[in-house]
């Protein structure tokens, strides 16, 4: 176990001797009010468990599934400690072990009946969504039909496929040549990697790579989908392809060749997903879609950016504590509330399924930026 927690031995000692300043910003704490919940206290036992000074047991592994991955705290921390890195180590080795909570443990065997989240067909349900015109070659062999390929992802499959076929309206609005995986396993990985299923992963991503590298560019909406294959498929050289973008910035270099019917009068409230933000570093590339669309302009929620807070939908939150996630997303809700918005605008399938469930009493209405350009497409 020590060996397998040295990578992180840095941000394990930084974390556990720090004088807390960063309690304030993990939207996990906010929910639980507990000090064990924060990230010094979640790397502080972590420190206890690699100096051998506490058992990993079951307990304590519970624990380490506290975290939305959010990496709001290294916004405010001095030495820039990305916490989420040590405890998706320590899930790892949880789950190896047998002593991940339940729901998490039995999620790897589930994912491996079809290859996504969800155990659900998503190649048939993908060519209702598209039909025979976009469909990609899987074959390894043979010529792709186009040098892009749409990555659509597992969450926005099976929760917004209207979603999908909205892009699909814009992109042939462009006249842009592209081609859609229609897979049943047309999920990333980044679900069994966030909740410690390495092993699943591993192969997982060997049959995933095949029917993926060779594309000039790859898009997706889904701004984990973006993140996880840039480092994990791309920058190791899993496959090869010469860029993955994530939609707005596909979109918002091209919106001088839309053409729309009118602006939107209506309030827009945008917000930052994890992702899309600090993994990312995009921000601009939302905010010139939202002024290019917006009659008015559009508002911010009061933290925003960098400082943007968690909707509660990463991290495989929603899975091992869905009580802890909503507590974050009903907080995000209320903030939005207090800005008098008429839609909550974002960029991301999770925030947009967390927003849309939590705020479904409030009569919220949430909108993926795609959808937004297509509904006020000429």
């Amino acid at each position: 176990m020590k060996d397998r927690l040295k990578p992180y031995e840095r941000e394990i000692e930084y974390c556990a001797y720090c004088p807390k300043l960063c309690r304030f910003a993990c939207p996990v704490g906010k929910v639980t009010c507990s000090e064990a919940s924060t990230p010094t206290g979640k790397m502080t036992i972590l420190k206890l468990v690699k100096d051998s000074a506490l058992s990993l047991s079951p307990e304590v592994a519970e624990l380490m599934y506290q975290c939305s991955g959010c990496i709001l705290s290294r916004t405010y921390c001095e030495h820039r400690i990305e916490v989420i890195s040590a405890l998706e180590a320590i899930r790892a080795i949880a789950v190896e072990k047998g002593i991940a909570p339940k729901r998490v443990q039995e999620f790897g065997p589930a994912f491996q009946k079809l290859g996504n989240p969800y155990a659900e067909n998503f190649s048939r349900k993908l060519k209702e969504i598209i039909g025979e015109k976009h469909l990609a070659d899987k074959s390894v062999r043979a010529p792709k039909k186009a040098d892009t390929l749409i990555f659509t992802g597992c969450t926005m499959t099976h929760y917004f496929p209207e979603t999908i076929k909205d892009l699909i309206k814009v992109l042939e609005s462009l006249n842009f040549e592209f081609a859609i995986l229609d897979d049943a396993d047309s999920c990333c990985g980044y679900p069994l990697f966030a909740l410690g299923h390495w092993q699943i992963l591993e192969e997982h991503q060997k049959k995933l790579a095949q029917k993926i590298t060779g594309y000039d560019q790859i898009i997706s909406l889904c701004p984990t989908c973006v993140w996880y294959l840039r480092t994990r498929y791309q920058k190791p050289g899993l496959i090869q392809v010469g860029s993955i973008e994530h939609s707005t910035e596909f979109l918002s270099t091209r919106l001088g060749q839309l053409r729309l019917k009118a602006k939107m009068d209506a309030k827009i409230v945008y917000h930052d997903p994890c992702h899309l933000g600090r993994y990312l570093g995009i921000y601009d590339a939302p905010r010139e879609i939202l002024n290019w669309i917006s009659k008015n302009g559009f508002a911010e929620f009061y933290e925003n950016r960098e400082q943007s807070e968690c909707c509660g939908g990463g991290g495989g939150l929603p899975l091992s504590h869905p009580q802890i996630a909503r507590g974050i997303s009903k907080h995000k809700i209320k903030q939005f509330q207090s800005r008098a918005g008429q839609i909550l605008a974002t960029a991301c399938p999770m925030c947009e399924r967390m927003f849309a469930r939590t705020g479904k009493e409030e009569g919220i209405l949430v909108r993926d930026l795609v959808s937004l350009i297509a509904e006020r497409l000429a």
